[in-house]
């Protein structure tokens, strides 16, 4: 299985598909809230595997700008989420790096 398969990030998919959706905005008010709620609702070794799954992400798209890494992430784990600028991504990638320390 290629490592750019979706089957193979099925935590992202999960937060993104259930939190960064469509209508994340209206229910959340921000990408990083709606990160924050999907983090608080899962139990401590979910919030483990949704952070390495991320630090995976970041690994193989390292390099990529704003807009590619988006759009790979939506093509991978689902949801609607477009950032707005690096700042919005890099807001959101420290929170799904501390999942992992939880």
């Amino acid at each position: 299985m290629s490592p750019m398969s979706s089957r193979r990030w099925p935590h992202l998919a999960s937060l993104f598909g259930g939190y960064l959706h469509q209508d994340f905005t209206a229910e959340y008010g921000s990408a990083p809230r709606a990160v924050q709620a999907a983090l608080t609702a899962v139990e401590a070794d979910k919030g483990r595997e949704v952070s390495a799954e991320w630090r995976r992400f970041l690994n193989l798209t390292q390099g990529m700008d704003l807009q590619a890494r988006a759009r790979l992430l939506r093509e991978l784990a689902g949801g609607s989420w477009a950032p707005g600028d690096e700042r919005e991504f890099e807001i959101v990638s420290v929170l799904m790096l501390a999942a992992g320390r939880l």
